[in-house]
């Protein structure tokens, strides 16, 4: 929290934003726009904009927050709070997406137990990891590990990270 509050949102954006959006384009190519998404670690909202349906983003740095809420629409809520014990109910999501957030975690196996917890059963989530930090061996034990069924792993070319696609068991 304290690495991404002293970089802050309008920083953050001209470190990532290109590479991030380059993710979230091959990711909604992916799914289908549910009803209602979880962008759990939703940074500065970056992929706010590319989404008409409800979204809770979640994060633990208030000051990428700030300026997520500067994107934010009118059914797109924030919520500062900790990836690893989700203060959300279970089953309500249909998708559930998390980019570039788990190899960050004290506690990465947290990351797809929770988001397995707080998505519908049958639901997708999307999980993504730095390749430098876990191969696709370990990323695809790490995910799988927690009542997610992975249905694809890929990555492209100007990608730094594993996407993992995986569907919620029932």
């Amino acid at each position: 929290m304290e690495r991404y509050d002293e970089l802050g949102g309008s920083l953050y954006d001209i470190r990532y934003t290109e590479e991030q959006q380059a993710k979230y384009e091959l990711i909604l190519d992916e799914i289908n726009e549910p009803d209602l998404l979880l962008d759990n670690g939703c940074g500065t909202g970056l992929l706010l904009h590319l989404l008409e349906c409800t979204v809770v983003g979640l994060d633990l740095s208030s000051e990428l927050l700030k300026k997520a809420k500067e994107r934010a629409k009118k059914n797109q809520h924030l919520i500062q709070s900790d990836s690893e014990n989700l203060p959300l109910r279970n089953s309500i999501f249909d998708t559930v997406v998390s980019i570039t957030v788990i190899q960050n975690l004290p506690n990465p196996d947290r990351l797809p137990s929770e988001s397995a917890r707080v998505a519908k059963p049958g639901s997708s989530i999307v999980i993504s990891s730095l390749k430098r930090v876990y191969s696709n061996e370990e990323i695809a034990k790490l995910v799988e590990s927690d009542g997610l069924c992975i249905n694809k792993i890929f990555t492209r070319e100007n990608i730094n990270d594993w996407i993992t696609v995986s569907t919620r068991k029932q």
